[in-house]
């Protein structure tokens, strides 16, 4: 019975195949993308699931995407090797929960580059991918399609915090590498957390404040439960990669693969930095007008360059030393590269 309707089906079939492109007779391909940001978080909406929109459009009807958002796929520190395994497709990694992965790429969370928003610093980290073997390699095990930036970080804490007397002794989380370093010189106790474990570990006061941008004090809701936000303390970026598993784009179509390319790369970097991390700036005034009580605090002038001083270029040579002695011999030239002298 199976083959006679196909039979019959067959001439539809090519009346269809000679009215329409193929791609659209031929049934998308399903892919699936984790990540550990719930699909309500100021990132997916404004950056995952555009971008999943995008590339179907510009798929011509070859892919379809299934998001597993809040880690539902995997733990937001296994997805990177979830992608490598095939558990997944494609992944929204937040690089720091991989510690000691790639020392060079962490030169993007030294304080005080010169980067005043995250297309810069974005675009900077793509070019260093590609122009830095020893900075490529750690990411060969997925095909890396986007590396870009969070804004600035932000000092969140359950108690205002203007000088660094207030910030001494104070359990800080933070990402791993030379923020910790940069902490540590600040007179605070570094704390490596994944990020969705931050609002337990601030509302059980285990923690007395993390270092966030905007886009996870609203997805996370930290808001709840540390109201007073220090915006220009000298931090750098935190960052994240967009991976896919090479078997599954191997396997794809010629026009699947295009609408990929398309969108990633250092195009597709600065894109996410602009969708997925700038545009969270607007997030203060949206929870202001929705009734949330949030203390902004400005360092003044002084006090900020007492911070600089602490946690400046002392933690640069410290970040330097720690690479190459761990046979990253590409270390001083990525920050010269990270500093624009070499640009």
């Amino acid at each position: 019975m199976l083959r006679f309707r196909h039979i019959a089906l067959l001439p539809v079939l090519i009346a269809l195949s000679a009215a329409v492109p193929l791609s659209q007779v031929q049934a998308a391909k399903n892919l699936k993308f984790a990540e550990q940001n719930s699909e309500t978080s100021w990132g997916s909406v404004h950056g995952t699931q555009p971008w999943i929109q995008k590339v179907e459009e510009a798929s011509g009807g070859t892919l379809k995407f299934d998001l597993y958002a809040n880690q539902s796929l995997a733990k937001g520190s296994q997805v990177w090797s979830a992608t490598r395994k095939g558990i997944t497709d494609l992944s929204w990694n937040a690089m720091a929960v991989y510690p000691g992965m790639n020392p060079l790429a962490e030169v993007i969370t030294l304080p005080g580059l010169p980067f005043n928003d995250p297309m810069q610093a974005s675009e900077a980290l793509w070019e260093m991918y590609e122009k830095f073997p020893q900075f490529a390699r750690p990411y060969a095990d997925n095909k890396l399609l986007a590396l870009f930036t969070s804004d600035v970080f932000n000092l969140v804490s359950t108690r205002p915090i203007r000088t660094l007397e207030d910030l001494k002794g104070k359990k800080i989380r933070t990402v791993a590498g030379p923020l910790v370093d940069a902490l540590e010189a600040l007179g605070a106790i570094p704390v490596v957390i994944p990020m969705p474990d931050v609002y337990l570990a601030l509302q059980r006061g285990t923690i007395d404040g993390t270092l966030a941008s905007w886009e996870p004090i609203n997805g996370f809701r930290f808001y709840e439960v540390a109201k007073h936000v220090v915006t220009n303390a000298p931090f750098g970026f935190s960052f994240f990669g967009v991976a896919m598993n090479r078997k599954a784009y191997d396997r794809l179509p010629a026009e699947a693969q295009r609408a990929i390319d398309a969108h990633s790369g250092l195009e597709g970097s600065r894109w996410w930095a602009e969708n997925f991390s700038y545009s969270s700036r607007a997030v203060l005034e949206t929870l202001r007008r929705n009734g949330v009580e949030i203390e902004t605090i400005e360092l003044t002038p002084e006090e900020r360059e007492r911070w600089i001083e602490r946690a400046g270029r002392p933690v640069w040579e410290v970040w330097a030393r720690n690479a190459e002695e761990k046979g990253f011999t590409e270390a001083a030239a990525v920050l010269d590269f990270a500093q624009g002298n070499t640009r």
